[in-house]
């Protein structure tokens, strides 16, 4: 059983089976889980923690222990991501604090959710038990417009060029503006977007081939190949026996 709560600055996944071969990915992603501490290989590190927030572009693959697990994938750009990359020294960062335990039960209820709302509640006492805020980071105007049209895409063309058109800047400008505003490559940001929109679609009862190819992805093998490189897993996998919940609207 898969449940997946789509947020706009985040993506939750509760797994009752939860394993992914190694991957990395432009994103932040914070892995918590429900009993026993989490195995987590982070280059040849096998690291044990009941909270773990992984840093963006870390190579990481997750032991399968038979244990349900939550992992939330926080959007790069947002005030939630930034927060915790400026709190990680390194790869990783274990959070076990002495009130997990209730940030677990709280998380664990998720399975029986209906609508979004218990996702939004448990993503802000999420937040709190971090001690980071979700804040908007403040970013050029540029990027701003960008992320906007991200946001409302209805475009098959996922060029940097396109985008450089629509935003009246060169795209070896509007490439370093973004890594200089974000701190992520501008190339692997409209994959993750590409991703979402793909998801998306899945979510509103599309095939894998039309969603692959509602998003702009070259082929379904392509999509295929980019789940399995960013999430370690199957695209069959990640759909199969899914409920996917939009949070936001």
């Amino acid at each position: 059983m898969l449940k997946v709560f789509w947020d706009r600055d985040n993506i939750g996944f509760i797994c009752d089976k939860l394993s992914a071969v190694s991957h990395a990915h432009c994103v932040l992603q914070i892995f918590l889980s429900f009993n026993k501490p989490l195995q987590i290989m982070v280059g040849d590190n096998c690291i044990n923690g009941k909270c773990v927030v992984i840093n963006k572009n870390v190579p990481h693959s997750v032991i399968g222990n038979g244990e349900a697990k939550l992992s939330v994938l926080a959007e790069p750009t947002s005030g939630f991501a930034s927060k915790l990359i400026s709190e990680i020294k390194g790869d990783y960062l274990i959070c076990d604090k002495e009130n997990i335990a209730e940030l677990q039960q709280k998380a664990l209820n998720l399975f029986k959710a209906k609508d979004k709302e218990p996702y939004a509640v448990f993503v802000k006492d999420l937040a709190e038990y971090l001690g980071i805020d979700r804040n908007v980071k403040v970013l050029n105007e540029r990027i701003i417009k960008l992320l906007e049209i991200l946001q409302n895409c209805d475009c098959y063309d996922h060029t940097i060029e396109s985008f450089a058109d629509k935003v009246y800047l060169s795209s070896s400008r509007l490439s370093h503006l973004f890594c200089e505003q974000t701190g992520v490559s501008l190339k692997s940001y409209i994959l993750f977007h590409q991703l979402e929109k793909a998801f998306a679609a899945l979510l509103n009862g599309k095939s894998v081939t039309d969603a692959a190819m509602l998003a702009g992805f070259d082929s379904p093998s392509h999509f295929a190949a980019t789940v399995k490189k960013w999430m370690g897993m199957p695209v069959s996998q990640s759909i199969k026996d899914s409920e996917f919940l939009k949070v936001f609207t």
